[in-house]
Formats: structure tokens, sequence, C-alpha cells
């Protein structure tokens, strides 16, 4: 009688550990991919999800001094055309801005105290502003290839509502290899 306790006390004891278990936050591979080429340096591409959201980011987009205006002041700024940021995406889903540079991919908006740099965004339906401005002093005379790209998650990808609806995320968004690994993006 004591060894069947025993048992029925470990049996127990393990049911209850492997209820607890965490699960992973994963999603399926995509059920469909397709790209669109808008011909201006943007090529945007879209991941079915299982539960039918679809998921849009673009190409690594390139900018390069030209591209930007304001030379001379504290602050310049360049514009990406991002056609697939609706109003839908933009009021109630996730816009997210990563820029490489040096080999490294951060998220914006971006503060470097060091150098008293603070790269930030702004958008509006279907336009991504990128600014880079110096806090402390002096003014940009140049700047050197700096890549963007922008992955737009609808709010029926999170299961939310909308930003205030949602009670957690289901990835580190400041992270960019695990949205990267969660939405199957190509890095």
């Amino acid at each position: 009688m004591k060894n069947l306790k025993a048992v029925s006390v470990v049996l127990l004891v393990s049911l209850v550990l492997l209820a607890c278990k965490k699960e992973k936050n994963t999603v399926p591979e995509p059920v469909q991919t397709s790209s669109v080429n808008y011909g201006n340096g943007v090529v945007e591409t879209f991941q079915r999800q299982p539960n039918g959201s679809t998921v849009v980011f673009s190409n690594w987009i390139t900018k390069t001094e030209p591209d930007w205006t304001g030379f001379g002041t504290f602050e310049i700024k360049t514009d990406i055309n991002a056609p697939s940021l609706s109003d839908a995406v933009r009021n109630n889903g996730i816009v997210l801005i990563y820029f490489e540079y040096d080999g490294n991919v951060r998220p914006l908006p971006s503060v470097r105290i060091e150098y008293g740099e603070v790269v930030d965004y702004s958008f509006i339906t279907q336009k991504i502003t990128i600014s880079l401005r110096l806090t402390g002093y002096g003014s940009i005379s140049g700047v050197g290839d700096i890549r963007f790209r922008y992955v737009l998650i609808p709010s029926s990808a999170f299961g939310g509502a909308g930003p205030g609806g949602r009670v957690s995320n289901p990835v580190d968004y400041k992270d960019y290899n695990a949205v990267c690994d969660y939405y199957s993006i190509p890095k």
C-alpha cells in the first residue's frame, strides 16, 4: 500500500509539473508568401499566416546621402514609401522599423548617448519618415549609407484589437532576430 501511495504521489506531481510547463510562443510556418516590387527601391513581401492575417515586411532599403534633406542643421530626414502601411495597421497594428549600420541591426527609435545622436521615425498612411538628430551641438554635414527595413503587423496577427487591447506581446519586438524567427522573415 505504501508503494502505491508513493507511485500515486509521483504520478500526481509529474502531471502537475507537465500541466504547468510554459508554452513556447511559436507561429507555424506561413501558408502563403508573395512579393511586390514597387520600382522605387521598395520590395514588400506578404506572408499570410495560418490564422489568416498577413504580415508585411520590406527588403533592406539603403538610404544614401542624396536621399536625406536638412544638411547644415541638427536634424536630417528621409522618406520611405510604404504602400502597405494602411490606416488599419497604423491605428491598431504594429509598425516596426529597424536600421542596420556598421553590421549592427537596431530597432527605432535608437539613442546613442555617446554620440549625441537620435534616430527616430514617424509615419502616416503609406509613408515612413526617418529622422537623424544631434541632441547636443553642431550640425549634420554628411551621412554614410544606412539601411532600413520595416515590418507591418496587423492586429489580427497578435490576437489583439489594438495596442491598448493586448496584455502581452507574443515576441520581443526590440529583438530583430526574434521578430524574424517568430514571423518567419528572412534576415
